[in-house]
């Protein structure tokens, strides 16, 4: 029979054993680490750090260059900041801030994938605006639809009645406008083109 102490002992056996075994277990080696920098870790308990592990897509540490190089294997990508300045972030190569922070509360046609979704989007924009509101946004491709032809007013003009309407390619480079807002911005089929055209 087992003593209370014995199993107290085997207890701590076992115990100890799956402890260090944990401690064995070993993460795969980061993809890439960033040295000698002066990390920004956003964190106000720890506001600096000297290294980032990167595995994947995620950050995997952030710590002193000793931690960091811990995490270092033969195929590991290491890159010596010389003193500079790391700061987490998502960036974004072309991004004009104000106007694409609108567009995520606009109209999206990015993957409208036929004529037929570009209007039903539209029609469903347009049924949660105040009449007279403008919807605008877009990003729309006309390059996904079969066959690619550049929408018309004719389009968008039955779902949209009462509600002007601009929406803009995905480059920026050509807009859509309804009747209606041709009609609100005064262009008819008098008007003259502007210099260097529409």
């Amino acid at each position: 029979m087992m003593t209370a102490r014995r199993l107290a002992f085997v207890f701590g056996l076992t115990l100890l054993e799956g402890v260090c075994a944990a401690m064995n277990e070993t993460q795969p080696p980061a993809d890439l680490i960033v040295t000698n920098a002066k990390v920004w870790t956003v964190n106000k308990a720890s506001p600096q750090a000297e290294a980032v592990a990167i595995r994947g897509e995620r950050i995997a540490a952030v710590g002193t260059n000793a931690q960091i190089a811990a995490m270092r294997g033969p195929k590991t990508q290491v890159i010596d900041a010389h003193g500079r300045l790391v700061l987490p972030g998502f960036n974004d190569s072309h991004v004009h801030f104000v106007g694409g922070g609108r567009q995520l509360d606009n109209v999206q046609l990015k993957d409208a994938a036929t004529t037929a979704e570009f209007a039903r989007r539209i029609a469903a924009r347009a049924k949660t605006l105040p009449k007279g509101e403008w919807i605008t946004g877009g990003d729309w491709d006309e390059q996904q639809w079969t066959p690619a032809i550049l929408p018309t007013r004719e389009l968008i003009d039955p779902v949209t009645a009462d509600t002007p309407a601009f929406v803009s390619r995905y480059d920026g480079h050509l807009a859509l406008a309804n009747s209606l807002a041709l009609r609100l911005a005064g262009v008819t089929a008098a008007t003259p083109d502007p210099a260097g055209g529409v």
